[in-house]
């Protein structure tokens, strides 16, 4: 990761998109990126195939209100220094809606506030967090919310003897860059377990935890993946380098 200029934050009414909007706003500002909110509406998708008059009269409906939510989130941000465009879709599902979105507008960054599966479960990601993490073809960051310190701290996951020598290269200069941006620190974890890493992260109190996107086919076993670990006990935010089979086709989001 060696350019911001762009920044997609995901936003939807089941999360707290406000963390998210603030988030990207912080790096809009170190960076001089431009923000676009986007929202997809999958409630009413039985509509978009139908070309009767009351199925369009409902599909304008929807997006209006869609449109009337975003403009709430962006008027949540303070000051008028930042370059904001809002979205607003119908679609099947919130995975193609959101694949579309991607493909046509190419962002550096996809921001998501990371919600909670269950009540039950309450540090563990809902399945559309997980469906991204897996398949997203660009960086993405998931938050909780937490605030930034004022000198932020980045922190690149790094398994020296596990990961290819260029991967190592990639995620260091990724933090170097997002660290340089915006004023702050970087640190490199070598721990290769959960607790090792957990550990680091909550001795440095590191703000955001920058990892490499799994392999294909990583994900399809039966035990929780590192990542997915991570997310069920860390609360700093953390940010997923796609790997270099998703990132190559930079037009796609999910497979």
């Amino acid at each position: 990761m060696n350019v911001l200029s762009s920044i997609l934050v995901l936003a939807d009414r089941a999360s707290e998109a406000e963390a998210a909007v603030r988030k990207a706003s912080v790096m809009a500002r170190h960076f001089d990126a431009n923000i676009e909110i986007f929202a997809c509406d999958t409630e009413h998708a039985w509509a978009i195939d139908d070309p009767s008059p009351a199925a369009k009269a409902v599909i304008s409906s929807c997006l209006l209100g869609t449109e009337r939510y975003l403009d709430a989130l962006r008027g949540s941000v303070a000051g008028n220094d930042l370059q904001i465009t809002t979205r607003a879709a119908c679609a099947s599902s919130m995975e193609e809606g959101i694949r579309d979105r991607v493909r046509a507008s190419h962002p550096d960054l996809v921001i998501k506030t990371l919600m909670p599966a269950s009540d039950t479960a309450p540090m563990s990601p809902r399945p559309l967090e997980m469906q991204l993490m897996r398949c997203c073809a660009v960086p993405l960051l998931v938050t909780r919310g937490r605030s930034w310190r004022p000198t932020t701290k980045f922190a690149a996951a790094v398994d020296l003897d596990g990961h290819d020598p260029a991967r190592v290269r990639d995620l260091i200069a990724s933090v170097e860059f997002l660290a340089h941006g915006c004023s702050g620190e970087h640190a490199l974890v070598r721990g290769r377990s959960v607790e090792e890493i957990v550990r680091f992260v909550e001795q440095h109190q590191i703000d955001v935890l920058v990892m490499d996107g799994p392999a294909e086919g990583s994900w399809q076993g039966p035990e929780p993946s590192l990542i997915e670990r991570l997310l069920s006990v860390l609360e700093c935010d953390v940010l997923i380098l796609p790997s270099a089979a998703l990132s190559a086709p930079r037009a796609s989001l999910l497979s």
